[in-house]
């Protein structure tokens, strides 16, 4: 290998684990943005946009139970042959259908997010990732590059 692409492969692995340190990061964070008593601005803009335009994402995660929902929201997954949990708690608290709703969506999108995606953005990653630096996320180096921030090139091998 020339030491070019020896350079290239450190940033690659750098990258990578700082990508995995990262989602750990966002992941917490999505959890207080839907656990919150009022949701950000845009919050019914992203639910449709997630249900119409983002929906390949948003509706595999929906197959699979919305897993990542239920973490964010902090509830139980049902066990096999059980009801969802998630419209109970919608209908305990109506007021909460919303955040539901949104976590539903970004849990979706996020299920889709892999570390692959810093490498090869897809559309829905990257307006899902100025959707949340939009609603205050600070997005690390390697979330930047998804955004078209920072490029692999810039980004520092650590």
């Amino acid at each position: 290998m020339t030491e070019e692409q020896k350079a290239e492969r450190r940033t690659l692995f750098a990258n990578n684990k700082a990508w995995a340190s990262a989602e750990v990061v966002r992941r917490e964070w999505l959890a207080s943005l839907v656990t919150r008593k009022q949701l950000p601005h845009g919050a019914a803009q992203v639910i449709t946009s997630g249900v119409t335009t983002h929906w390949q994402s948003v509706g595999t995660a929906v197959q699979d139970g919305s897993a990542l929902a239920h973490v964010f929201l902090g509830v139980e997954r049902a066990s096999y042959g059980e009801p969802d949990r998630l419209p109970a708690l919608v209908d305990e608290t109506p007021k909460k259908a919303q955040h539901v709703a949104l976590a539903i969506v970004l849990g979706g999108i996020e299920a889709s997010i892999t570390k692959e995606t810093w490498r090869h953005p897809s559309h829905t990653a990257v307006v899902y990732f100025q959707q949340l630096a939009t609603w205050g996320y600070g997005l690390s180096e390697v979330e930047q590059i998804v955004t078209g921030d920072r490029t692999f090139e810039s980004a520092p091998a650590e």
